[in-house]
């Protein structure tokens, strides 16, 4: 009988697949996938500069919600 935990089983594709899914969950939950957005976002409409780099966009979100308080839980 065939080790259902091997690499190529389904049962471990289907387990890699769920881990990858609640991986973009969680860091869509956590805004951790903010900064993809905006490098899609910025691909998307043509910038003629070229995309912030990743510290910048953080100090800059930073920034803006320091500048712009809103409704948030903490």
């Amino acid at each position: 009988m065939a080790d259902p935990s091997a690499p190529g089983s389904g049962l471990a594709q289907g387990l890699r697949r769920a881990a990858g899914v609640l991986g973009r969950l969680g860091r869509g939950v956590l805004t951790g996938d903010r900064y993809e957005h905006y490098l899609r976002y910025h691909a998307s409409t043509g910038c003629e500069h070229p995309p912030m780099t990743e510290a910048e966009y953080w100090r800059d979100y930073h920034a803006w919600q320091d500048d712009n308080p809103q409704g948030r839980c903490c």
